[in-house]
């Protein structure tokens, strides 16, 4: 049955609501649109991320090298993501959110399985592009429903809730997909997680009901929204924080159960698990808090949406250079936890703003060009370099280890193996440092927040 748009707006009939929201208590329908996006989210991340997980038996199995095995992860994902969230954003600032993003989850879903039975480069090439298109009508439309949902001084808990389904996410795609593709192998993990996703699609259309929205004909155009929210300059400076913030997370989620697998020895389920629990475990628990704290913190310390996160991200790039490099497995492993302690923090502060600063008929548009910031440099530059450093650095180590890579690529050795670790090491610690750079820029955007939200 689905939730009555009552239900959700504490009985007050639909007509009798405009754009901003109206919830200012928690009704049992509030709690299950909230609830069925955190759900939604979640897979969307498992589906996301589980390429990462399952790289390496994907790199055995089709012959594939770093830069190649950066490309499904990186510019084939983000490239058509962007191409596709701006015109599904548009279209979600006017017609039923609920029915775009159930259509979009039961794609990229799809996508999900066809990458299963990819036999070649090119056809899991095509199968993440795919991936993306589907996924680009998730974020948006979904922001803009939390914005309808909640009042601004709650909206920070709410993305918080929204948020911690990437952790959640990660770790299942860790720990779940890591297992599963130990055991059962890497085809028929994407395979499962497709179905399943198919099933949740049908689902969330089935108990999702879309809010009425009062018309407004003053909606601006692409561009001029385009216009107005980049002459605010804490979104610009967001944005920007968000993306190269991105380039780093994304890249070391993609690479790092290869570089504990190369440089540690782990298998791929314990190495999977590392992952899972250092970013899902962590993020989680980081993710629910940053709201509660944010707006707790607000009266006193008015800055704190902004150096919170500054502070978190420095933190963590600093902590990952060292954990990337250290030869010791336990301190690695410990080091990989202690830089997770500092890097969920940006995201529900980040998606917040973006909502915070647009008017309400661009919400949808703010988040996508936020989203599309973030993949163009995190998904769509981070993967693929850092892969290419790695190749490029791994050969040149291959010389200091007395082989070559044309012998590397006839026969593996132990020479061959402490190569391509030590390039993965110090490509994963160059790129690790753009979280100093987005806390940096973070920390610049709070100069001019208070403005942007009341231009």
């Amino acid at each position: 049955m689905a939730i009555s748009t009552g239900d959700i707006f504490e009985g007050r009939p639909s007509g009798a609501r405009d754009t901003k929201a109206v919830a200012r208590r928690l009704t049992p329908g509030l709690i299950w649109a909230l609830g069925a996006l955190f759900l939604l989210n979640t897979m969307n991340y498992v589906d996301r991320l589980l390429f990462g997980v399952a790289q390496e038996l994907i790199k055995k199995d089709l012959g594939l090298s770093d830069f190649q095995l950066g490309l499904p992860g990186g510019p084939a994902f983000a490239f058509l993501y962007i191409i596709a969230a701006f015109p599904i954003a548009r279209l979600a600032e006017r017609g039923n959110r609920v029915t775009i993003i159930s259509v979009s989850f039961a794609a990229w879903s799809a996508m999900t399985a066809l990458c299963g039975v990819a036999t070649s480069f090119a056809q899991m090439l095509i199968g993440r592009a795919g991936v993306s298109i589907g996924e680009a009508g998730c974020a948006p439309p979904s922001h803009s429903l939390i914005s309808d949902y909640f009042l601004p001084e709650r909206r920070t808990t709410a993305m918080s809730v929204y948020g911690a389904a990437g952790p959640v996410g990660a770790l299942l795609a860790a720990i779940g997909g890591g297992w599963m593709a130990q055991h059962y192998g890497w085809r028929s993990t994407f395979l499962a997680c497709g179905l399943v996703g198919v099933i949740g699609a049908a689902a969330f259309r089935l108990t999702m009901r879309e809010p009425a929205r009062k018309p407004d004909p003053s909606r601006p155009s692409f561009f001029a929204t385009v216009k107005l929210l980049f002459a605010k300059r804490s979104f610009v400076a967001v944005a920007a924080a968000g993306g190269v913030a991105g380039f780093a997370s994304y890249s070391n989620h993609q690479y790092t159960v290869s570089f504990l697998m190369r440089a540690h020895g782990l298998p791929v389920s314990s190495a999977a698990v590392v992952l899972g629990l250092a970013t899902g475990g962590i993020g989680i628990l980081i993710m629910l808090i940053t709201g509660p704290l944010i707006e707790g913190g607000r009266k006193r310390f008015p800055g704190i949406r902004t150096w919170l996160p500054a502070v978190g991200l420095i933190w963590s790039g600093c902590v990952f250079v060292g954990a990337f490099m250290v030869n010791a497995t336990p301190v690695a492993i410990g080091m990989l936890f202690a830089a997770s302690l500092g890097q969920h923090f940006y995201m529900p502060a980040m998606y917040t703003l973006a909502q915070d600063v647009a008017p309400p008929s661009m919400r949808a548009t703010a988040a996508a060009l936020m989203i599309g910031v973030i993949s163009l440099v995190g998904y769509g530059l981070g993967p693929p370099l850092v892969g290419l450093v790695s190749d490029t650095l791994g050969q040149l180590a291959m010389v200091s280890y007395g082989t070559t890579s044309e012998a590397c690529a006839q026969a593996t050795s132990p020479a061959c193996a402490a190569a391509t670790a030590q390039g993965l090491r110090l490509s994963l610690s160059m790129g690790s440092t753009g979280f100093i750079l987005a806390g940096l820029l973070f920390w610049r955007s709070g100069r001019s927040i208070a403005l942007d939200m009341h231009k």
